[in-house]
């Protein structure tokens, strides 16, 4: 049990392909810094095949770093075998990000289970989390930050989702409530959705929504937050929890991120420190013009796919009146 009332470990769960795995170490490390002595933090990495370099690398920061917090991989090939090359990708997404439908049933000796991004950092001990009373609710979730500043992701939720845009939560930090995940069946529902329908904006984070929102409770949004300007006015980053350095918000590619310090800080202590190092001398002002370029493009897309025939909530609607 993970619920500190019952019991003292905390299971936080990532999911990588090995690409992410620089990303990830910072991370581990946030979580490392900021636990507490009072519990025994259980990480797990769900993968479909690991390099074994980055296997020994994440997995010797717990060993060298802290006595109650070990690493663990857990391989979701046969999982994805069936359903991977079927689902719906988007640009620079991997099947990696589906992984975390399949939590609860992988762990099934736990009320709760954290999942989170690789690209976010903790600056809070994550085990306050598990305080959240999930009682009756799928998920604990913050709001999508993004969505409601932009007029073509809102209306995107609302005009080909059916969601209301101040409600649409992000999936990239989900506290699993797991008894009442498996009584609303949601990874079999999931599944069938991403089969069925294309969500081509944010596939997994679309499909969720879609069919959790009713069932979440909102948590406080600064165990989420993202470093954009605008997003963050007037908040001191000490007061914040996690930072999800998530899109364009990258600070292994540009110098210029907002609470960058709170990512190398982290950084500097992980094996992949040289690496990161390395991918930021890299990074040209080109490339930056292609991440803009992207970015743009992901709300060009937004805004046409409304009126395009994929339109999850006109189909959804047609379908109803078929059956």
């Amino acid at each position: 049990m993970v619920d500190k009332s019952n019991g003292k470990e905390i299971p936080v769960v990532f999911a990588i392909d090995d690409n992410y795995a620089p990303f990830l170490s910072v991370s581990i490390q946030s979580i490392i810094e900021n636990a507490s002595q009072d519990f025994y933090y259980k990480i797990f990495i769900l993968n479909t095949g690991i390099e074994k370099e980055n296997q020994e690398l994440l997995a010797s920061m717990s060993e060298k770093c802290a006595t109650n917090v070990s690493v663990e991989f857990v391989d979701v090939a046969d999982r994805m075998t069936e359903i991977g090359d079927k689902l719906h990708l988007r640009d620079y997404y991997t099947n990696a990000i589906f992984y975390r439908v399949f939590i609860p049933s992988l762990f099934p000796g736990y009320e709760k289970i954290l999942y989170a991004d690789s690209d976010i950092v903790f600056t809070e001990d994550v085990s306050k989390l598990f305080d959240e009373n999930l009682d009756g609710y799928v998920f604990g979730v913050t709001r999508d930050e993004i969505v409601p500043t932009i007029p073509s992701f809102a209306d995107y939720v609302e005009q080909f989702l059916g969601l209301n845009r101040n409600d649409y939560f992000n999936s990239g930090l989900l506290l699993f409530n797991s008894k009442e995940y498996k009584k609303q069946n949601v990874e079999h529902r999931f599944i069938e959705y991403m089969l069925k329908y294309k969500f081509e904006i944010a596939p997994d984070q679309d499909c969720l929504n879609v069919l959790c929102i009713d069932s979440v409770k909102y948590i406080d949004p600064k165990w989420n937050k993202t470093p954009m300007p605008e997003l963050v006015a007037g908040e001191k980053g000490k007061e914040l929890k996690a930072i999800h350095f998530k899109m364009k918000f990258r600070p292994w590619k540009y110098d210029d991120i907002l609470y960058q310090d709170v990512f190398w800080k982290y950084a500097t202590k992980t094996p992949y420190y040289d690496m990161l190092l390395d991918m930021r001398s890299k990074t040209t002002a080109e490339d930056k013009l292609n991440d803009e370029k992207a970015f743009l493009r992901l709300i060009g897309m937004a805004k046409d796919i409304i009126e395009s025939d994929k339109n999850f909530l006109r189909l959804q609607k047609a379908n109803a009146k078929r059956g």
